[in-house]
């Protein structure tokens, strides 16, 4: 009787106070053991049971003396396990016998009055204690009656969390979960279990992932909130939807933390208004972008158009003015040469001739750069044009040399390509004139025009055409003339570029220039590969 009273005091004491159950239950229990302890080792045990009250804390305190009770060192079983229960048990030896006192702490925000303690001894003189059948009967009650009102009250929260359109969950500080509504398993299609073990590693994006744990970790450590935005993986669809995770710390009445409260919501409707309004701004940069390159682009096409219009100029005066001077200067001089031929010194014939020689040069490179003039400024109307038949006149033009010179030529299977005819005689007549003229001495040059279709990707990787398209006629020219050194490739193709002097071979440099534009001109490009003494081919590329 004296062991349940101890108890029941002990309980009722707690529960004025303002503890939980759980605390309750957990005082009374350290009391009882000690009380056990005392009743079995001593002779006639009084127990005290009192508040203590400071500045900075406050605490039940339960004192156990005993004229004859003895503390034995190490501690009775009963005793260390009534120490682990409460903050702090004290062991004091008297001369009348040993007291033990224990500590409970109390929250600081339970304003406890001496009016409060009187109204308390009050209701402990009043309550009788019952027999030990009733006192344990009624605290069956009590709990039966406290176990279904928490049934009632879990189920009542788990039908409001399971009716909520979002993801409701209980965490430790850990980030594994205690409780989690429907929503979640059924979202992510993983139960609790599952989620716990994985950490969410089959829903949360991998991009998200790590960052997600690390600032929970940060936030739980320091016992802040929790906020981040990630995807999740819909377990029915396998797409990733945003969700805005949110948790709350949740403390205990001594103020420790003791879980995470918090929702997970569907935000992705709103991450898709903020790409579409970002994706919104940047389309008006780039209108206003356009706008202004369109303006310079406007300005260039006029700066280009009167370049052009110079040009014809030019050309018209490089076709008329510029040449009839030098028509004089010929005719001149050829009369000079036939009527007065016996009246001229040596030297002075000499004079003549180199005079006349360089008129003549003159007249040619006026008359290569018209042709390259032309490409830019005069086009013409693109036809089919059988390559064919553009080699055929290129080889009519040139059956002269290629008599002089008993030259082979092999001409495979051509394609048809579109692309002005005039320009095209005049790219294939310059390549085939390049390779009858670049001969070598003793050698009966042998010329082949060969052709495949090659797909974009096996392009030479430094060649850019002028406009792209997904496979290329590939056109070779191809002699056994003396070659060249590939390092001067890039050189060949400038106008007035030359690899030898004027006295080796004649030309004017300008004949590659225009095979390069003429190339341009038709949205394909031109290269070569060589090796001196060892012949040169010359690939000319047209997009299919």
């Amino acid at each position: 009787m004296d062991l349940i009273l101890s108890h029941k005091r002990a309980m009722k004491l707690a529960e004025l106070v303002g503890l939980s159950l759980a605390n309750q239950t957990t005082f009374a229990t350290a009391v009882s053991e000690v009380a056990r302890y005392a009743l079995e080792q001593g002779t006639n045990p009084t127990l005290t049971l009192c508040l203590n009250k400071s500045r900075n804390s406050q605490s039940l305190v339960a004192i156990i003396e005993d004229k004859n009770l003895p503390v034995a060192n190490p501690l009775h079983q009963g005793l260390l396990y009534a120490q682990r229960l409460v903050e702090k048990m004290e062991i004091t030896n008297l001369e009348a016998g040993n007291k033990l006192t224990l500590y409970y702490s109390l929250p600081t925000n339970r304003k406890i009055s001496a009016e409060h303690v009187a109204n308390w001894r009050s209701q402990f003189d009043a309550n009788q204690p019952l027999s030990a059948y009733d006192e344990i009967k009624r605290k069956n009650d009590q709990l039966q009656e406290l176990a279904e009102r928490l049934q009632t009250s879990e189920e009542h929260y788990k039908r409001v969390t399971n009716s909520l359109p979002l993801m409701i969950f209980t965490a430790n500080q850990a980030g594994q979960l205690l409780y989690a509504n429907s929503w979640i398993t059924e979202f992510t299609g993983y139960s609790v279990q599952a989620l716990n073990q994985t950490k969410w590693a089959q829903s949360i994006h991998p991009d998200d992932y790590n960052a997600f744990w690390a600032l929970w970790t940060k936030q739980a450590a320091e016992g802040l909130p929790f906020h981040y935005e990630c995807q999740l993986k819909e377990g029915a669809s396998q797409s990733y939807v945003w969700h805005l995770f949110s948790a709350q710390p949740i403390k205990s009445e001594l103020g420790k933390l003791a879980a995470w409260t918090g929702f997970a919501v569907n935000i992705h409707a709103q991450k898709l208004v903020e790409k579409a309004l970002r994706e919104n701004e940047e389309l008006i940069q780039a209108k206003t972008n356009l706008e202004k390159a369109q303006q310079s682009l406007e300005s260039t096409v006029s700066e280009l158009n009167r370049s052009n219009t110079e040009l014809s100029q030019f050309a018209y005066i490089a076709s008329h003015d510029l040449q009839e001077p030098l028509r004089k200067i010929q005719q001149f001089g050829d009369l000079l040469r036939t009527r007065n031929s016996t009246d001229l010194s040596t030297e002075s014939l000499t004079y003549l001739e180199r005079m006349q020689s360089a008129a003549n040069r003159m007249s040619w490179l006026i008359k290569d750069l018209l042709a390259y003039s032309r490409l830019s400024t005069r086009r013409e109307t693109t036809i089919s044009s059988p390559l064919a038949s553009v080699i055929n006149r290129s080889l009519e033009n040139l059956s002269l040399t290629i008599e002089e010179t008993n030259a082979q030529i092999q001409i495979d299977t051509l394609p048809i390509i579109e692309g002005e005819a005039s320009q095209l005689d005049q790219l294939f007549q310059n390549l085939l004139s390049n390779a009858l003229k670049f001969r070598r001495n003793g050698i009966i040059p042998h010329i082949r025009i060969s052709s495949q279709e090659i797909p974009a990707t096996d392009l030479p990787a430094l060649l850019k055409p002028a406009r792209s398209a997904a496979a290329y006629h590939k056109i070779d020219v191809t002699d056994n003339g003396i070659g060249f050194d590939e390092k001067y490739l890039d050189r060949i193709f400038q106008v007035f570029q030359r690899l030898h002097p004027k006295n080796e071979f004649a030309g004017t440099g300008v004949g590659l220039a225009i095979c390069q534009k003429v190339a341009a001109n038709h949205g394909g490009a031109i290269t070569a590969s060589s090796q001196p003494g060892h012949g040169a081919t010359f690939s000319v590329y047209f997009p299919v």
